[in-house]
């Protein structure tokens, strides 16, 4: 055969879903480890824990190529080797790790956000809301489909960790020779369940390898990735036991987290608030992947038996195979060849060697199970996971307080049993005569240690969870020398006046963590003239995700500012005006889109057809400027909300830079279809921080009477103009999602539904927002929720809910973390093809013009253009636009180059965003009133005109005609507004600027002086 890469792109993604399902409550856990067993037996249990797991698995892999194609879970495996009985035993042991192992994560991530946020809400609230966060997620039809969020998790777990440590280290620095560990059996023993968390491989190896286009790869894959986590497990091990030795109990992050009342952590030293922070953070983040991901083998199995999806024939399970000798997962992909001579045998006994190699189940048909997730089922299986997602949440607040022991029960009896027994069972069974003696020995050895210690650790971990021994032991791995005493306590080795200024620092961000209070109309009808057709399919839902992620966002957060500058009447004019221009003009442009060649991809090239050279540059210049700086608002806006949720912690600047860190992996999802799945996440955390935010509102000023008017001014009106057009940005991203469409005919329809929607939802959060503070609601809707570090108490004079607050934040951190890597595509894709040399068209095909024919319904339009007789000249190719080509691009030499373009340009926005850090409100307008009215509303509409004035009915013209000039006046007048703001900034101390005298420094209603009074 020839010779291939060592490891594909997707190879690489199978790693990352692979070590995010095994690095992390093992990696949190492994200084602990190391803490019961000591150094000599520490390292010997990892080496040995890993050497067997890696083994393990490696044989479930090679089982599972000798396998039918109808053997797709792990129990149809057990089946398949040992009859009903294998089958029974795989699925008891692995329903029990695939259910409860995602309750020990939301126990964690519940935990990690309580001591984020202490006082907030109790540990079970916590729980709950962190499974509101996995949702979206969990929902992603296959495992595969997330890969490009598994990225973001490896991520996590390794700055996590990395943080972790360097805590200790430095926290721990001029240590003496640290204490040992007073062994015994039990304690030695109780490492075993840890450890085999840490290395639970078998959880997701057989959904992986089913989803993988080359399932002979995945040996290889499970070898690199479980060697690389095997090292990196022992230098987290090590690492802390150098400095604390046997001082470490539990959780890693538990041990740096400073108390509340000393800001010192029970090691004795004060840990930097913002690195603490940092450390939870991204954690939180691959807690939230993770679920996800090792929960997806229960919902396969879940959907099979309740759903009826994930057919197998039963004829096809056979009780045995002829297997050809595999020593090595090297030597397996050299045998590949006779394996299958022997498979060919079953398939059919005329089956020539390539028809066993189309039919074996190397070669699964990874489009045919994501089918299944569609039409129908899409509602079934979502239904199906919530409701397994809601038993999880049950039993994780059952076992909230006793997660550390069940952990270890878990680990030692189910994950021991089908990531390590049961594999090696299965491969000796189907492979016993072919196996040489040497490996056999080995594997029997492994078989009776792990059963051994597994049993034993799993009776002591089961007696210390229902029969709990009361002890006070503050280090219990420690002899009595230290079992309640730091051996070395580096606060204590400062002088007083350090010890002070250290603690001090400390409390001062600590402290404030904890509580303030304890105590359209539519212009262009599309109607379905042809054969009748869903009027919304899944990809449509997909394609509107990222559309709505887009559109709202900053925009829901100054709906409330634009009704108190212009006052309801007016501002109701403006929105519905500009409602209507953005939907016309949205729809104009997928219309001449539909029109274009195939090589019309880009804004760009949309401009260079319509009007030449002059066009392009117009395109290009605005849609660059429009998508390199409103991702640099999201920046500075999430890097304040993140001030805001950890004030003190880090500067504005610093929050900035962490922000562009934890929004990079997703930037590097190739395109922007594959991040469909995480869009979602994006739409709930806008709806959900925007519905909290008017809450407070509402509660907040509740009793109040009649709200102060608006003072109205020209200037205040037509300012609204610029934050309208901010929040209507949809022709940003509009070609790159019809490009991406299967069936871009359909985008017009996408686009009015979804604009309307948002219509509706700027309209009621304005008139809501308006009716209780009136005039006085200036700026941004989560700015005015919170209160002061002091006093407790908004700008408005009530004090909210914290709870409350820190969710709306949170929610709305979330969305911006999805919409600046969809706001950014345009500009990645149109600098690939600049400087990558990506996504190249013929320039014969880009043409000067293009016969137009009936334009007033899109359905039409496509209906002719596809028409045997069709006047439209342009092939019916071109209508079809063929992503796996795109997505091969993204492939071979190319995924370096990419990526490496894609973090400059966000290192050139982190720098822009740190400069205008100071004016982004002013600067966000400005953006909108002159960069987004000419790439979403001008060139838009001047296209659709040039390339279908013919057609175009005389009343659509007039209209046309209307929203261009009106929008280019306003535009220009409000570029020059905002513009003289920004660059010539007239010092002002009023607190409401677009009240009257009366109401300008002074709160209408004080909710908190009235209530107290």
């Amino acid at each position: 055969m020839a010779k291939g890469p060592f490891l594909t792109f997707e190879d690489c993604k199978m790693a990352f879903s692979l070590f995010t399902c095994m690095c992390g409550v093992g990696t949190l856990s492994m200084p602990g480890n190391f803490a019961r067993a000591g150094m000599v037996l520490g390292f010997f249990a990892v080496a040995f824990m890993g050497l067997a797991n890696i083994y393990a698995s490696v044989s479930m892999s090679r089982v599972l190529l000798l396998a039918p194609n109808s053997v797709k879970t792990f129990g149809d495996l057990g089946e398949w080797a040992m009859g009903k009985t294998g089958r029974w035993l795989c699925v008891i042991s692995q329903m029990g790790s695939c259910l409860l192992i995602p309750c020990v994560f939301l126990v964690l991530g519940g935990g990690l956000l309580d001591g984020l946020f202490p006082g907030a809400f109790s540990t079970t609230t916590w729980i709950i809301l962190m499974t509101i966060t996995v949702l979206p997620l969990s929902l992603v039809p296959t495992l595969k489909e997330g890969a490009g969020a598994a990225f973001a998790a490896c991520m996590g777990t390794i700055i996590a960790d990395i943080l972790g440590v360097g805590i200790i280290l430095h926290g721990m620095r001029g240590h003496p020779s640290v204490p040992s560990p007073d062994l015994n059996l039990s304690q030695v023993a109780g490492a075993f369940g840890s450890l085999a968390m840490g290395f639970g491989a078998g959880i997701v190896l057989s959904d992986l390898q089913r989803q993988h286009s080359d399932p002979s790869r995945m040996p290889r894959v499970v070898v690199v990735t479980m060697f690389f986590i095997m090292f990196m497990l022992m230098a987290l091990g090590f690492a802390p036991y150098s400095a604390i030795g046997c001082q470490v109990s539990g959780n890693l992050l538990y041990v740096i987290y400073p108390d509340a009342s000393t800001g010192l952590t029970e090691l004795g030293f004060a840990p930097n608030w913002g690195m603490v922070v940092l450390a939870y953070l991204v954690m939180q983040m691959h807690i939230t992947i993770a679920f996800s991901v090792l929960v997806n083998p229960a919902f396969f199995i879940a959907e099979r038996l309740v759903l009826g999806m994930h057919k197998k024939n039963t004829d096809d399970i056979e009780n045995g195979l002829g297997y050809q000798e595999t020593g090595t997962p090297m030597e397996s992909e050299k045998n590949e060849i006779a394996c299958l001579s022997i498979m060919s045998d079953r398939i059919s006994k005329a089956s020539s060697l390539p028809d066993a190699l189309t039919e074996n189940h190397l070669h699964h048909n990874h489009e045919a199970e994501v089918a299944e997730y569609q039409g129908a089922n899409a509602i079934k299986y979502i239904v199906l996971r919530m409701a397994i997602i809601a038993v999880l949440v049950v039993l994780s607040i059952i076992f909230k307080d006793h997660f550390s022991e069940f952990v270890d029960f878990v680990g030692a009896s189910a994950i021991t049993a089908n990531c390590v027994i049961l594999p090696i069972t299965f491969y000796l069974v189907k492979t016993w005569e072919k196996v040489p003696v040497y490996e056999r020995v080995g594997a029997v050895i492994v078989l009776v240690v792990c059963t051994v210690l597994g049993c034993y650790s799993t009776y002591t971990a089961g007696k210390g969870l229902f029969f709990p021994s009361e002890s006070d032991a503050i280090f219990p791995y420690c002899d009595d020398e230290y079992e309640n005493t730091v051996y070395y306590n580096y606060t204590a080795r400062l002088p007083p006046l350090a010890i002070i200024l250290n603690s001090a620092a400390c409390l001062d961000s600590a402290t404030l963590q904890t509580p303030f209070y304890a105590s359209r109309t539519a212009a262009l009808p599309i109607e379905a003239t042809m054969t009748k057709e869903p009027f919304f399919t899944v990809e449509d839902i997909k394609v509107s995700f990222n559309l709505f992620c887009c559109v709202c966002g900053v925009g829901t957060l100054g709906m409330p500012g634009n009704y108190a500058r212009a006052g309801p009447i007016f501002a109701t004019i403006a929105m519905i005006f500009m409602a209507f221009a953005n939907v016309y003009s949205s729809i104009a442009m997928s219309k001449v889109m539909l029109l274009a060649p195939k090589s019309v991809k880009t804004f760009g090239d949309l401009g260079e057809w319509a009007m030449g050279k002059v066009g392009r540059w117009l395109c290009v210049v605005s849609q660059m400027v429009s998508c390199l700086l409103i991702p640099c608002v999201f920046l500075v806006l999430g890097g304040g909300l993140l001030d805001g949720l950890f004030p003190g912690a880090f500067d504005p600047t610093v929050w900035t830079i962490l922000m562009a860190a934890m929004v990079l992996p997703l930037c590097l999802v190739p395109t922007l279809e594959e991040g469909s799945g995480t869009a979602l996440a994006g739409c709930i955390g806008t709806l959900v921080a925007d519905t909290i935010g008017v809450a407070v509102v509402m509660h907040g000023m509740c009793g109040h009477p009649s709200i102060p008017t608006t003072d109205v001014t020209i200037s205040q009106v037509a300012g609204t103009f610029g934050n309208l057009a901010l929040s209507y940005g949809a022709g940003t991203i509009i070609p790159d999602l019809q490009r991406q469409h299967s069936d871009p005919h359909r985008m017009p329809r996408i686009i009015t539904v979804t604009l309307v929607i948002v219509s509706a939802l700027f309209f009621v959060l304005s008139i809501v927002g308006y009716m209780s503070v009136g005039c006085q609601g200036a700026g941004n809707l989560l700015y005015t929720i919170y209160p002061n570090s002091v006093t407790g108490v908004t700008s408005l004079g009530f004090a909210p809910h914290w709870g409350a607050v820190l969710l709306a934040y949170l929610f709305m951190q979330l969305h911006t973390t999805t919409a600046f890597s969809v706001l950014l595509q345009p500009a990645f894709y149109m600098a690939e093809c600049t400087i990558l040399g990506m996504h190249k068209k013929k320039v014969d095909d880009v043409e000067s013009g293009l016969h137009y024919v009936e334009g007033a319904s899109p359905v039409d339009e496509y209906a002719k253009q596809t028409g045997a007789t069709t006047p439209v000249t342009v092939d019916d190719n071109e209508r079809h636009h063929d992503r796996e080509v795109e997505a091969a691009e993204y492939r071979g030499a190319n995924v370096v180059k990419y990526i490496v373009l894609r973090i400059c340009i966000v290192v050139v926005l982190v720098v822009l965003s740190i400069v205008f850090q100071d004016h982004f409100s002013d600067f966000a307008d400005f953006v909108g009133a002159s960069s987004l009215t000419t790439s979403c509303i001008l060139l838009p509409i001047a296209f659709y005109l040039v390339k279908a004035w013919d057609t175009i009915p005389t009343l659509e013209k007039v209209a046309a005609i209307v929203v261009f000039v009106v929008c280019f006046i306003f535009g220009c007048y409000s570029t020059y507004t905002a513009g003289k703001k920004l660059f010539a900034p007239s010092d002002s101390s009023v607190q409401f600027p677009y009240c009257e005298d009366e109401f300008k420094n002074t709160v209408y209603y004080n909710y908190t002086a009235v209530h107290m009074s």
